[in-house]
């Protein structure tokens, strides 16, 4: 690869053991792009894996316009950050290790960037790639699919809110970036137990607030897995806990003010024990909507408690009565 040519694109992606995964998939799909291999680069940064995704990477960097990096720090934000480093790309797309891009994906980007210059953020649709699915099971009419797995599904293009928008398909105009404007590392997957989601929601809604307007293409469209394990109400009920605990990262100024008890506002724990309560006694009744919703909303309160400890700490007034434990 020519590293002195201007290029219109850089795809940049983490993996973390995406050997075991879906990363091959998603390689192939990039293999099949319709945008000359001369306007774009794929940049893959292999972060701290243990399995075989260094060579499946090194494999496919002979036939892919493809840098691979090694970031050894875990974290998804982290590796992120070091592709940011050395993008060339005028548009910088942002994606995951388990998507299926169409083949016209990059080329769609490419014409939307061009005919919208005033919409420094692009945001492609997102649909499910399901590895089953639940074929009479009402727990998808229940869900949000956006927050649960990242779908952006609308079919028309246009102006669109910043929060539609969605990290495996994602574009920013580098001059927008700059030198400094990079993922918090403080969220976003990490190994092990509970992480912050919203890394990509972050770096938008702040370029946003910066006065960068959003714009949907309905043209430029990946498929995002979705493992049968992550189809059941205790995952995606699970998963609302890490959207919890983010929130209060993503927007501090909506942690309610005043009196707070154990680092929480009581304001917190007051909507905290409404939820806890309807759980219980609805957990021992049929599945239902109300039943999930309630459940869904403790695991989710329990996350933003844990949340407001750790990103928004400060307080008008604070009463300490011991640590409550998260899992």
């Amino acid at each position: 690869m020519d590293l002195t040519t201007d290029l219109r694109i850089s795809v940049i992606f983490s993996s973390f053991n995406g050997a075991t995964r879906r990363l091959q998939q998603m390689l192939d799909s990039m293999l099949g792009q319709n945008l000359p291999a001369e306007q774009w680069e794929l940049i893959a940064v292999n972060n701290n894996s243990e399995d075989e995704t260094q060579q499946l990477l090194d494999q496919y960097a002979k036939k892919l316009p493809m840098l691979v990096v090694n970031h050894t720090r875990p974290g998804k934000s982290g590796a992120m950050n070091a592709a940011l480093a050395i993008a060339r790309g005028a548009l910088i797309v942002f994606t995951d290790d388990d998507v299926e891009a169409d083949v016209n994906w990059l080329s769609s980007v490419a014409a939307c960037a061009e005919a919208n210059p005033d919409y420094g953020i692009i945001g492609g649709r997102i649909l499910p790639n399901w590895e089953h699915y639940p074929h009479g099971d009402p727990l998808l009419d229940w869900i949000p699919m956006g927050s649960t797995f990242a779908i952006a599904d609308q079919e028309s293009s246009g102006p669109c809110d910043p929060t539609k928008i969605w990290g495996p398909n994602t574009t920013v105009r580098r001059e927008l970036l700059g030198n400094n404007v990079r993922f918090r590392e403080d969220i976003g997957p990490l190994p092990g137990g509970l992480f912050a989601m919203g890394e990509d929601t972050e770096i938008v809604n702040r370029l946003s607030r910066n006065g960068v307007k959003t714009y949907r293409c309905a043209e430029a469209i990946v498929h995002h897995w979705i493992p049968a394990s992550s189809v059941t109400e205790a995952w995606v009920q699970k998963r609302g806990e890490r959207l919890g605990y983010g929130m209060p990262a993503l927007f501090a100024e909506d942690v309610p003010k005043g009196l707070r008890i154990a680092g929480v506002p009581l304001r917190t724990w007051i909507e905290s024990t409404n939820w806890a309560v309807r759980a219980a006694l609805l957990y021992p009744l049929p599945r239902s909507k109300k039943r999930f919703w309630a459940i869904w909303k403790n695991y989710y309160m329990r996350g933003y408690r844990a949340g407001i400890r750790r990103y928004a700490p400060s307080g008008n007034h604070s009463i300490g009565l011991g640590r409550e434990v998260v899992r």
